[in-house]
């Protein structure tokens, strides 16, 4: 299991680093990286279970670990399984097209590769039905349009923003790129009256003003998970210790273990989202910041209950049947 996002986006870019250097040494991956020769070779225990779904020994790659550790060189081999052509399920087809469909939402339908892919996959799919449709809390079309100008020309804006902690204010923001984070469009941007990186989500503007100042681009703002939630609601849990997963899983930015209890706390763009976690969570929750959202979590279990009993199901406490 891959410790967080920062792993991820590592294996990502060691994946082209490694196919263009044959027998490239640990230390230099490690250098190259910024990270530890022991990260280097944990990345690589991860690697050699990376490739095609099917997970057979060929699309796989192919990776020295033994070598790796012993001769601190890495012998990395069969990256080619990634340029067959795919063959992917309905399943598959559909979450692809739901994605593109979210991107071209928050992008105005801008992004000829995107539109591209759409097509062939409405064109293979036919009148399949993925029976899902895309909701994106992007805010007002001509506000995102005058946040992609600004981004484009590297324009200040004057942003009129209601924060649930604060209220409306008015920010000025050298802005950067637009993001969706659970279902909810997020601008990153300098705030100039913070002195830093904020992000503020789109469907909290009440008003959108380019203005005719240029900025200079300042270096590359931090990850989604260190920004997004400057400005979101922050959701305290109290666990039981089988649910110690939530904390690998999700940006914490609080957390303290006892041997009995996990408290937990960490940034919610959505509500909905934050109430199936709830409900995924079961009886391993046992106190929950939001009284709120405990309240819906437990009227949707009433109610998922309600339903479950409806159609005959067998009591909560009866072992599934064996047919």
């Amino acid at each position: 299991m891959m410790a967080n996002a920062s792993q991820l986006e590592r294996l990502l870019n060691l994946i082209p680093y490694l196919q263009t250097r044959e027998h490239a040494e640990v230390s230099e991956v490690a250098r190259h990286f910024g990270v530890t020769a022991k990260q280097v070779l944990a990345d690589l225990e991860v690697l050699q279970f990376c490739g095609l779904p099917e997970g057979y020994y060929d699309d796989l790659f192919h990776v020295d670990l033994e070598g790796a550790r012993e001769d601190g060189f890495i012998s990395f081999r069969n990256a080619e399984v990634l340029t067959r052509p795919r063959r992917l399920r309905i399943d598959e087809a559909s979450s692809l097209m739901l994605a593109l469909e979210a991107l071209l939402e928050i992008s105005g339908g801008e992004d000829p590769h995107a539109r591209s892919a759409l097509a062939k996959l409405r064109g293979v799919l036919g009148d399949v039905d993925p029976a899902v449709s895309v909701d994106v809390a992007g805010g007002l079309p001509e506000h995102r349009e005058a946040l992609r100008r600004a981004i484009d020309e590297h324009r200040v804006v004057e942003i009129t923003y209601t924060a649930q902690r604060s209220g409306p204010h008015r920010v000025e923001v050298e802005p950067v790129l637009l993001r969706v984070v659970d279902g909810a469009t997020y601008l990153e941007g300098w705030s100039r009256v913070r002195d830093g990186w904020r992000s503020y989500r789109l469907d909290r503007m009440d008003d959108v003003s380019p203005t005719s100042e240029q900025f200079e681009p300042r270096a590359d703002p931090p990850s989604a998970e260190t920004t997004w939630f400057n400005d979101a609601d922050q959701l305290t849990l109290g666990l039981d210790p089988r649910a110690a997963w939530v904390l690998e899983y999700f940006p914490v930015t609080f957390s303290e273990r006892s041997e009995d209890h996990i408290w937990v706390t960490f940034p919610v763009g959505s509500r909905e989202w934050a109430t199936g976690l709830l409900l995924r969570l079961g009886a391993q929750v046992r106190e929950v910041s939001d009284g709120d959202l405990a309240a819906a979590a437990a009227r949707e279990a009433a109610a998922a209950l309600d339903l479950y009993e409806m159609v005959g199901g067998t009591d909560a406490g009866d072992p599934p049947s064996s047919g």
